[in-house]
């Protein structure tokens, strides 16, 4: 299977070229940054831009959630949620805050947007639990090397958590003390 069809970035821990970092502001998403995110999902993910942002637009309305964007001159370039799921017993997923999901333009990755957008998540996510979670696919092998970097550890691997299915069908639950503001 290839990286495209797992539907993350191919992992380059140390790319050829190294890119100058990014110097993104990062933001509550608002209901006008919602088109543009929708179109930056559907690029990197696949599926129509409608159906995004309806999804965008639910999670942005989530009563313990948060939509983040990360915009450079204006243009968004990435965006990320966080969200209280509640426990799911089926598969051992505890309550709590959960990051759900981070997506970065192909243009500006590799230069801390991912970093930045997960440090906003984590500070938003401590000011509600003792604990932030993410479920990341064990391919994913960025993201996994970026939480390590912030603090995760594992605490359990499965074929599913909160419901999601990972590509390969192994995925991890990760766990880690919130960023304080």
């Amino acid at each position: 299977m290839t990286d495209k069809a797992l539907r993350f970035a191919p992992y380059v821990p140390r790319p050829p070229e190294r890119h100058a970092p990014a110097s993104a502001v990062v933001a509550e998403a608002t209901g006008d940054d919602v088109p543009a995110l929708a179109v930056l999902q559907a690029g990197a993910r696949g599926g129509s831009a409608g159906d995004w942002e309806d999804r965008i637009r639910r999670a942005r309305s989530g009563e313990r959630s948060l939509v983040v964007t990360a915009k450079v001159s204006g243009e968004a370039v990435g965006y990320a949620n966080v969200a209280f799921l509640p426990e799911h017993p089926a598969d051992r997923a505890p309550a709590g805050s959960y990051l759900t999901g981070v997506t970065v333009a192909p243009a500006w990755r590799r230069r801390g947007v991912a970093r930045l957008l997960t440090l906003r998540r984590m500070e938003w996510a401590g000011e509600r639990d003792s604990a932030v979670w993410c479920l990341i696919s064990a391919r994913n092998r960025a993201s996994l090397d970026l939480h390590r970097q912030l603090g995760f550890v594992r605490v359990l691997f499965g074929a599913s958590f909160q419901g999601v299915a990972f590509t390969g069908g192994e995925g991890w639950l990760l766990r880690a003390a919130p960023r304080p503001s």
